[in-house]
């Protein structure tokens, strides 16, 4: 990329005198001052191409002609942009383009009146003009044309006639409308490092495609859909919303489906959903979203399953009732369960307002601490730990990611799990940063570092101690003799045989962390959801005092759900009050009673898979619960469920009252993300005329339970109770953190269940809903029910590649499809679970384990 300067230089383009940064290329120049210059195959924040040659211009003192997307500016230049002879060869070149492009329809005479009589002929399935294609209206060809003023082609049209593909999940490929301007193989290559898309064969069969014409998930594609939002012709259109027209208004909003919390433009036409993608007539504004953030909020959003009028269980049937009756319903039901009988499990995926008002009512109304969210830690001081942390040392913005000179990245599959992380990260890789990956099998994001090592499945815990050992032997001189004396020769060998990693591996990567002058730590949230996650996290928090002593050091942990951390900071949690206020300090009792009014319990709560097996008359009898979460048998012995969804699930079957709810896409609030930053969610479209914000349903029931301190259910409202009672940012006051003694532990295994199994977290949910249930295009692209397994335990198995194999642990059993995978070393396998899945092989919805003990067999 370019590097500007701060200085200004004056450049003339067509008379008009310009003040610009030097360094800037003419195109870019031009676009400052609102010139137009054609350019298809140009793109932000990439490399100039140069390819298209339309941008071609004249510049004084200049030989020819110049384009100007790779022609950089230079004091006193003078550029034309227009000229008679500059737009003959744009036509010329275009007309060339367009010979091998259905060209009928952009120098039709009659175009311009053609589409009032095209209303009930517009969907084909093969486009052979403009008023069949998608992208009517938002096609580059169209604007060039009219730019060009062109009336006729001279050229006949080469129609290539290969059938469209429409096999891929979110998006159909015409290559018959293609003119290799090679933005998308650029933008997969070059911008998300994806490598998948290149052209192939040769001269007029020259495509898009991939190597060996493997499918696009064979060869890696991580359907970003960064090549649909910059085709610049309809030859790769998105499915969903793709005859919705073309947007009449477009809101800019924060992604809520994982931590990272990416900026994303919601393009809408009337109170429709059309895309997820840059504003009209961009394409790159905002930068390309993920998998999730792409293509499933237009799924859920429009999806004709939603649950749009309250519903109330009556003999057994499920019954639509309004607004008034549900609320009075639900209201009268509750007023019977207050005290430390009621539960409520909160979202990670709502708004840190909306959880803020779901404990008030849990510990204000219903007297109860039994608050938690739906993915919190097993371990609950892991947060709270966290945020300590973070209060002293706050993390490093992702942004920073790609600057430091050395990235430590520990458990973590970030291609997954927090893709724009991952995006970080290889350009960090691509600019020659020194970048050492860690854990029990490889991932794609292992291909972009420059160290790998590889630990025993489990073994964490020894890994790190071995690595903190190795630096405090090269730092013990400025080290407390307190802390170094901890680190004995025989925990040291315990260790290293248990840890599985090679010894020399280690010592080269402690010799690049010690060396490094900006260190950033990046961790799974596999790291501190283990066994020994609170273990692993002062290990870390070690390695960063001791990196600190002399050069800059930041962790960061990439949490699963989308607003964890922000639903903790409101207070759902059971041991935690709004702004990380401790339930077992009398001074916060006191400080929350004045503020609410109130008396709050200091009976200690419950955390979710507690409140679950709690469930008796002596103990839990009702539950209030906000998405989805696995259902259990024992849910037929509550007295009273309300759910908060946006459709009907499992759970559902033991609910007495659903609540229709909205999206992030219909709400407005703020959510905390991974790098402690608040970003707003905006409203992009009203919801459907019988859902409801869960903050106004919130403040109904609370006015029919003649309660206080609700009445209003805005978010600016709710944000300022919030702001004048907690600190707005996680950067609180907190004295230096001490280094923290941790010892090697054996890791233990169990004789009934001899094959250890890691439990990956399954992403793809929202609100605890299955996404993959939701959207079944998912279900081709991601791995679920699949067993990954080293093809050596394969073989000591006896089993082969593709058998249906039976998961059988202490707490229930499964299924799954056995996959082969070279990613798994040894005797190692990895399972890729459902929702369900989880709560039958640990009993829990949120494990307190990320490795399980098990018994395989083939079906």
């Amino acid at each position: 990329m370019k590097r500007t300067s701060n200085r200004k230089i004056t450049v003339t383009i067509d008379g008009k005198k310009i003040l610009v940064p030097k360094g800037l290329s003419i195109l870019e120049a031009a676009r400052q001052a609102d010139i137009y210059i054609p350019a298809l195959c140009y793109l932000d924040h990439l490399e100039p191409y140069g390819g298209c040659r339309l941008c071609i211009v004249e510049v004084n003192d200049m030989k020819g002609f110049s384009t100007a997307c790779s022609t950089p500016v230079a004091q006193g230049m003078i550029i034309q942009t227009k000229t008679a002879e500059l737009q003959k060869l744009r036509a010329e070149i275009l007309e060339l383009s367009l010979s091998e492009h259905p060209y009928t329809c952009l120098v039709c005479k009659d175009k311009e009146d053609c589409i009032d009589f095209m209303h009930t002929t517009r969907k084909v399935s093969t486009i052979t003009g403009c008023n069949f294609c998608t992208s009517n209206g938002d096609c580059e060809l169209q604007v060039l044309v009219d730019y060009l003023d062109l009336k006729e082609i001279k050229y006949p049209i080469h129609y290539k006639g290969i059938p469209p593909e429409k096999n891929n999940p979110f998006y159909d490929l015409d290559y018959n409308l293609c003119v290799l301007c090679g933005r998308c193989v650029r933008i997969c290559n070059e911008g998300r490092n994806s490598q998948v898309l290149a052209f192939i064969q040769r001269g007029n069969n020259t495509i898009v495609g991939t190597a060996f014409n493997e499918s696009q998930k064979d060869a890696g594609c991580e359907f970003c859909g960064a090549c649909v939002d910059v085709c610049p012709t309809g030859s790769i259109s998105e499915k969903m919303g793709k005859w919705a027209g073309l947007p009449d208004k477009y809101t800019e909003t924060t992604c809520l489906l994982c931590s990272a919390g990416c900026r994303m433009n919601i393009n809408t036409r009337g109170n429709r959903v059309v895309n997820v993608g840059p504003r009209p007539g961009t394409r790159t504004n905002p930068p390309q979203l993920c998998l999730r953030g792409k293509f499933i909020p237009v799924d859920i959003n429009n999806h004709p399953s939603r649950i749009v009028t309250p519903l109330i269980k009556k003999k057994n049937k499920w019954v639509e009732v309004t607004w008034n009756e549900a609320v009075e319903y639900t209201a009268s039901n509750l007023e019977r369960y207050r005290g430390n009988q009621f539960g409520m499990i909160c979202s990670p995926h709502d708004t840190i307002e909306e959880n803020y008002l779901l404990q008030k009512f849990a510990r204000k109304i219903m007297r109860s601490n039994n608050v938690d969210l739906f993915s919190s830690y097993a371990n609950r001081e892991v947060m709270d730990q966290l945020h300590q942390h973070y209060s002293v040392y706050p993390p490093p913005a992702i942004e920073e990611i790609e600057k430091a000179d050395t990235l430590f990245l520990l458990g973590t599959d970030a291609s997954v799990t927090h893709p724009l992380v991952e995006y970080r990260i290889r350009k960090a890789f691509n600019n020659d940063k020194q970048i050492i990956y860690a854990n029990a099998f490889t991932t794609r994001t292992s291909d972009f570092a420059t160290q790998n090592i590889l630990y025993a499945p489990g073994e964490e815990i020894n890994f790190l101690y071995l690595l903190l050992s190795e630096l405090v032997s090269k730092n013990n001189s400025s080290l407390p003799d307190n802390f170094t004396r901890h680190f004995k020769k025989a925990d040291v060998q315990k260790a290293r045989s248990l840890c599985g990693a090679n010894e020399s591996a280690i010592r080269q990567a402690a010799n690049a962390l010690d060396r490094s002058r900006k260190l950033i730590i990046i961790a799974g949230d596999e790291i501190i959801r283990c066994t020994a996650g609170m273990d692993n996290l002062h290990i870390l928090q070690n390695i960063h005092q001791i990196k600190n002593i002399k050069h800059g050091c930041y962790l960061l942990f990439l949490e699963y759900e989308g607003n964890l951390y922000g639903g903790v900071l409101a207070g759902a949690h059971p041991d935690i009050l709004p702004g990380f206020d401790h339930l077992g300090d009398e001074k916060m009792i006191y400080k929350w009673n004045q503020i609410w009014q109130t008396k709050l319990s200091t009976i200690k709560g419950l955390a979710s898979d507690d409140m679950l097996g709690s469930i008796r008359d002596d103990g839990i009898t009702a539950l209030m619960i906000a998405g989805d979460i696995p259902s259990r048998k024992e849910m037929a012995n509550l007295k009273f469920l309300v759910q908060f969804n946006m459709f009907q699930t499992g759970l559902s079957e033991y609910a007495n009252v659903i609540l229709p709810v909205t999206t992030f896409l219909e709400n407005d609030g703020y959510t905390l993300t991974l790098d402690g930053q608040f970003k707003k969610i905006r409203k992009t479209i009203p919801p459907p005329e019988g859902i409801r914000t869960i903050s106004w349903i919130i403040s109904k029931l609370a006015e029919k339970m003649l309660e206080s301190g609700f009445s209003s259910y805005k978010s600016k409202d709710i944000l300022k109770e919030i702001q004048n009672t907690v600190s707005s940012s996680p950067s609180l006051h907190g004295e230096n953190l001490k280094l923290i003694p941790v010892k090697p532990k054996p890791t233990e295994t169990n004789k009934d269940f001899p094959i250890e199994v890691i439990l990956s977290h399954n992403h793809f949910r929202y609100k605890g809903n299955s996404l993959t249930s939701l959207v079944t295009d998912l279900k081709e692209v991601i791995d679920e029910n699949i067993l990954a397994m080293s093809p050596q335990l394969i073989k000591q198995l006896k089993l082969k590649d593709g058998d249906k194999v039976k998961i059988k642990t202490e707490f229930g059993e499964s299924q799954s499809i056995l996959k082969s995978s070279p990613s798994m070393n040894g005797k190692a396998a990895r399972l890729f679970p459902d929702c369900t899945d989880i709560l039958s092989l640990t009993g829990r919805i949120n494990p307190d384990r990320t490795m399980i003990d098990t018994r395989i067999e083939k079906i």
